[in-house]
């Protein structure tokens, strides 16, 4: 006899963040589209295309202290901070958590789930009061099937997310490099010779 597994099906991103303790907020595709054409992105879209893209938008509410997302989750959606602030936390080899980043309005957060749908990187918390537009990885599909140029332009908006924060990622590893390289050393063992802490010579790491 055959045995037949059943997967249950994956909990909406709406029932997702209901659990979490969001508030899905009323609101139509024209109010969703006023409240995106408030944040740093109108300055790449058009009205009518912030009609169309809020029509894909769901608009929520976050009270403070609550998690948009853990570390290690496979729920895919990418939010826009309308107001408020989230605090992204990275858990270190001790299993502890770090305050990384503090991001406010128009900041974009959980973009690479829309691209690779990984597990997440990082935990998202709402530092205060907050709101966000949240666009799912299903109605991302679906603007690329109806509204292909929309779906064009959000993936620009993502890539624009993306390469900030690697700028951002190169700078703070090229602060964290110029700290250990600055780093004072140990005295000589008694032979002269320099230990390993040596501070580099001067124009050392001019040639990266």
């Amino acid at each position: 006899m055959t045995r037949i597994s059943v997967v249950p099906p994956r909990p909406s991103v709406l029932d997702t963040l209901r659990a979490r303790g969001a508030a899905l907020v009323s609101s139509t595709p024209r109010q969703r589209a006023e409240l995106l054409d408030g944040t740093r992105w109108s300055h790449r879209l058009s009205w009518k295309e912030e009609e169309g893209i809020g029509s894909y938008l769901q608009y929520f509410r976050l009270a403070a202290g609550t998690v948009l997302f853990h570390e290690g989750d496979s729920d895919a959606f990418a939010a826009i901070i309308v107001a408020g602030a989230l605090e992204i936390r990275k858990g270190d080899s001790g299993l502890h958590e770090r305050v990384v980043a503090r991001l406010g309005e128009g900041k974009m957060v959980g973009e690479m789930s829309l691209i690779d749908g990984a597990a997440r990187s990082a935990t998202a918390t709402s530092a205060e009061p907050t709101t966000i537009l949240v666009l799912s990885r299903e109605d991302f599909d679906l603007m690329s099937e109806e509204r292909p140029d929309l779906a064009l332009k959000f993936a620009m908006m993502v890539a624009e997310a993306i390469a900030q924060l690697l700028r951002q990622t190169t700078g703070m590893l090229v602060d964290h490099l110029d700290h250990d390289l600055v780093r004072p050393s140990p005295p000589a063992q008694g032979n002269g010779a320099a230990s390993p802490g040596t501070v580099a010579p001067p124009g050392a790491a001019d040639s990266a």
